[in-house]
């Protein structure tokens, strides 16, 4: 059964065009989850972020990492690093682009969120400290891994790593207790239940 989603693509949120060709590579194996450890600077109240106030983190974060960085000389990246950005309202925007067609086609993108692990699938959740997952962005995230897992043809869920588990790094924080449950729920949803 298929996965209903809905995917806000790089064309839909405006995103700029990559700086250098995206390539295209294998099957990821796994998703590596993360968490963007900040906010859109206008966003009040984390339960009543509009789809524009999410765009417009989306175009912050891309800003970021294709223009040089005092505090991290691997940048500037081609475009955004990860491939999906998961809000707190429950949106799910594409991050680097040509990473949903290629997932169509069993494929998947190089990105840039972790190194070593970057043909992998990145999925960026937006959470900073010790706040609690908002149900809309719990959801998002199980419905976003069983896409991933219906469209690479699989009937299980793809194995999650934490970014911590790859790279000395904190991320994604208190999120990490999440993955399992939401692994669950992914299976659910995958398999229809």
């Amino acid at each position: 059964m298929a996965v209903p989603i809905n995917i806000v693509t790089c064309p839909q949120w405006g995103a700029a065009a990559p700086l250098a060709d995206i390539d295209p590579c294998g099957k990821a194996s796994r998703i590596i989850f993360h968490h963007t450890a900040g906010h859109h600077p206008e966003i009040s109240a984390p339960n009543n972020e509009s789809k524009a106030e999410s765009v417009r983190y989306a175009l912050n974060i891309q800003y970021s990492h294709t223009h040089p960085s005092a505090t991290d000389p691997s940048k500037p990246w081609k475009d955004s690093g990860h491939n999906f950005l998961v809000c707190r309202n429950g949106l799910i925007l594409q991050g680097r682009w040509g990473t949903v067609s290629q997932i169509q086609h069993g494929r998947m993108v190089v990105s840039a969120h972790c190194p070593g692990f970057n043909s992998q699938i990145g999925s960026e959740h937006e959470h900073v400290g010790d706040e609690a997952m908002t149900k809309a962005q719990f959801d998002a995230s199980a419905t976003l891994m069983a896409w991933i897992s219906y469209q690479y043809k699989r009937d299980t869920i793809l194995p999650v790593d934490p970014h911590s588990a790859h790279f000395p790094t904190a991320c994604p924080a208190n999120l990490k207790a999440e993955i399992t449950d939401i692994r669950r729920l992914a299976l659910e949803i995958l398999r229809g239940n």
